[in-house]
């Protein structure tokens, strides 16, 4: 029976995409910065579904749906970047089954913006940590974002008080701001929902279970395509929340293509979701094979240098991070936290190589290859220093963001609805000290 208290895939969904109407002149497919007339985003987010459709033709519009008769409360600007002030979101508000519902929706990244060193991205590059209340370390981009953003939603402040329910929605570095702002409302209001597609990072190691503490796990709904880059950079020690593969609401997607920013394609969700419903995403989970062991019986053939393994090859990468996976269920941390190689090698520089030493032979070959696959000469156990080791997790990083930067030049070219990822500086500079 359905929750009426909970948005569908759907819905979620097509909050997420149209949040970014909210942006000046995205409706004419030339984004710049500042923020859209309140009546064109309201015709876009609420209208027919001819006036809602996104760059890819994808519906958006919130017609036919339980929110179709929601009020636009309010238009949302944030800073981003170097203080760049653009159209981010709305507050909508609806009623349904006598309970008193608000929506808080935010919009992904845009790397284009009037010709500017591209602020949004900058936000997500800026990885540094910084304190947000008892919820402990975030990422300092996002909170800095954050806190642009809510004295706009701070408008809304009876609303929100009075509302049953508070939803908050979005993708890429909106889910991130979504985080933020689900876990400062859910720690004076006992029901807030979460929903974010393709979100990065935001909490440290210490931090992702306060931010859940502050939302409740049950209300947090995480769709991420296994191979988003997005979702995989901004290694050790941020932390997801719910990391955990065994968490219910976590729910991981098969990637429609190897590893490249159309996993991270708001497009690519909504199709992904379809008309499901949660329980349904939550059985996609299952065609994934999470720890290869199919993919490692075919691959790992013992080979000094197997067929499969080509140099600075995407698909490689892609192959490495499945591989990875398979040899890293020996290690609790890695294993219950979901983390990645690219964690797996951050946490190694971050602590020393005593853990690496006592994974096994299976990882040892995996290291191999992915230095095979980096141009690294390094092929005997003996050979992987920290030195080594941060080389790969250098180039393992680089390939990571060269996908993102390729985007933002589709992006210029295109108009495509895409955005840029997180980088792995913060723990680079960490190594540095190995």
């Amino acid at each position: 029976m359905p929750n009426n208290d909970v948005l569908t895939p759907q819905e979620a969904s097509r909050v997420a995409i149209n949040s970014y109407f909210t942006l000046k002149d995205w409706i004419k497919k030339e984004p710049t910065a500042g923020v859209e007339s309140f009546n064109n985003i309201s015709t876009q987010v609420l209208g027919d579904a001819s006036a809602g459709k996104s760059y890819h033709d994808v519906t958006s519009t919130l017609k036919g749906t339980k929110l179709e008769n929601s009020n636009l409360t309010n238009v949302h600007s944030a800073q981003t970047g170097f203080g760049v002030t653009s159209g981010f979101g709305y507050t909508a508000a609806y009623e349904g089954n006598g309970r008193k519902h608000v929506i808080i929706a935010t919009r992904g990244t845009r790397p284009e913006m009037s010709g500017m060193v591209a602020p949004d991205i900058i936000t997500d590059l800026n990885g540094v940590g910084t304190s947000f209340g008892d919820c402990g370390m975030v990422h300092s981009g996002f909170k800095r974002t954050f806190d642009s953003i809510l004295p706009n939603i701070l408008r809304d402040s009876s609303l929100i008080q009075n509302a049953d329910v508070i939803h908050c929605v979005g993708h890429s570095l909106g889910g991130a701001v979504a985080t933020l702002i689900a876990a400062h409302f859910g720690k004076a209001h006992n029901n807030v929902k979460l929903y974010t597609f393709g979100s990065p990072r935001v909490g440290w190691f210490s931090s992702y279970s306060a931010i859940e503490g502050a939302i409740k796990p049950e209300n947090i709904y995480r769709v991420a395509h296994d191979l988003d880059p997005v979702t995989l950079l901004a290694p050790f020690p941020y932390v997801h929340v719910l990391p955990s593969r065994g968490d219910n609401n976590n729910m991981t997607l098969p990637s429609p293509n190897f590893l490249g920013m159309a996993n991270h394609d708001m497009a690519a969700y909504i199709a992904a979701v379809g008309n499901l419903t949660w329980d349904g995403v939550r059985r996609k989970k299952s065609q994934i094979d999470f720890e290869g062991a199919l993919l490692s019986r075919v691959l790992l053939s013992g080979n000094e240098n197997p067929g499969w393994v080509a140099r600075a090859s995407v698909n490689t990468l892609s192959l490495l991070f499945k591989l990875f996976s398979h040899a890293l269920k020996a290690i609790s941390t890695s294993l219950i936290l979901g983390l990645t190689a690219v964690d797996l090698l951050a946490e190694i520089i971050y602590k020393g190589l005593h853990k690496l030493k006592q994974i096994g032979e299976a990882l040892w070959q995996l290291l191999k290859y992915a230095a095979i696959w980096a141009g690294i000469k390094a092929v005997e156990i003996a050979d992987f220093t920290a030195g080594i080791i941060r080389q790969l997790l250098k180039k393992m990083l680089a390939t990571l963001q060269m996908l993102a930067t390729t985007a933002v030049d589709s992006v210029t070219r295109n108009i495509n609805p895409v955005t840029i990822g997180i980088t792995g500086g913060l723990m680079l500079t960490a190594a540095t000290a190995f």
